[in-house]
């Protein structure tokens, strides 16, 4: 029995969307303005100006100018799989299941990298350093050794603050964290007589933070220097990622409509009783991205490593 394509093609979706869950409730979703492979947000001007006590007519005329935030959608490929023509003979959907579980998860977090590391662009007064007691951290490859200052309550408060000064809305806002840091910030925490946990003295919940909802992930992002200008690093055709001595890890602290993801359904290709393969071959297609939604980068802030 040749493989079916209404067996595999549902089997794809599931495994797909359910690892881009996390990617699909903290952002906005871009599909809307795909244009080709392509897509353009629009971004709207500055606000019209407001006059007081105006006793001066004509009054002169001006238009707002919008600007347009632009990215492009890139391609992510399974397979081809090859499935031996006695496997098809009894194929079942827990043998498609099982196949499309291995292929998906290493696509999810290939997709999930490489979107997290398109969120973030470098603006003056858009890094916070953070400013715990220093430990040696390593996880980002042997070549970036070193010691690296623990991430604070207050950290996570100055990311905040720099959102309140955006006028971002206090709602809807994530803070993403390796499981170093995760474990770091929860360690700045104390508990009051009531045993409630607090931060810095203040009431806290253990995954809302300065009005964050905190969510760890094996992997988040991490900025190509120690500087004051410092870019998010992005990860190879491969998916891996190429890291230097002087690479810091981040947290990514950001307001829903700030971020935005776009996803293709998935395409899938079967061949069957290919030639020479003595079997079907499957493979599958997906074009994905994401990226900061304004031209200014406002609205995600990077908690950095910081070098002790």
């Amino acid at each position: 029995m040749a493989v079916q394509q209404e067996l595999w093609l549902p089997a794809i979706e599931e495994n797909l969307f359910k690892g881009m869950e996390l990617i699909r409730t903290v952002s906005a979703d871009d599909i809307a303005f795909i244009n080709g492979s392509k897509i353009h947000v629009p971004n709207a001007g500055a606000p019209m100006g407001v006059t007081r006590g105006n006793s001066t007519y004509p009054v002169t005329a001006s238009e707002r100018t919008d600007t347009d935030t632009e990215y492009s959608l890139t391609n992510f490929e399974i397979g081809p799989a090859r499935l031996g023509w006695a496997d098809g003979l009894q194929l079942s959907y827990n043998k498609v299941q099982s196949i499309t579980n291995d292929f998906m998860g290493n696509m999810n977090e290939r997709i999930k990298d490489y979107i997290l590391s398109q969120w973030y662009k470098y603006a003056a007064g858009t890094i916070v350093s953070t400013t715990g007691v220093s430990t040696t951290l390593n996880w980002l490859g042997g070549s970036a050794t070193g010691a690296l200052k623990h991430i604070l309550g207050a950290d996570v408060r100055s990311a905040a603050k720099i959102l309140d000064y955006q006028k971002f809305p206090t709602t809807d806002r994530f803070l993403l964290l390796d499981p170093d840091m995760f474990w770091q910030l929860l360690g700045d925490m104390a508990y009051n007589t009531e045993r409630l946990e607090v931060v810095a003295g203040l009431s806290a919940t253990i995954d809302t933070i300065y009005g964050f909802t905190v969510i760890q992930l094996p992997y988040i992002a991490a900025v190509s220097a120690n500087s004051g200008t410092s870019n998010p690093i992005v990860p190879g055709a491969d998916g891996a990622f190429s890291f230097a001595a002087a690479n810091r890890p981040v947290g990514l602290a950001f307001h829903k409509s700030a971020v935005s993801h776009a996803l293709t359904a998935p395409q899938m290709f079967v061949n069957n009783k290919a030639a020479g393969w003595f079997g079907d071959l499957m493979e599958a297609s997906v074009y994905g991205g994401g990226k900061y939604r304004r031209t200014n980068g406002e609205g995600v802030v990077a908690i950095r490593g910081t070098s002790a």
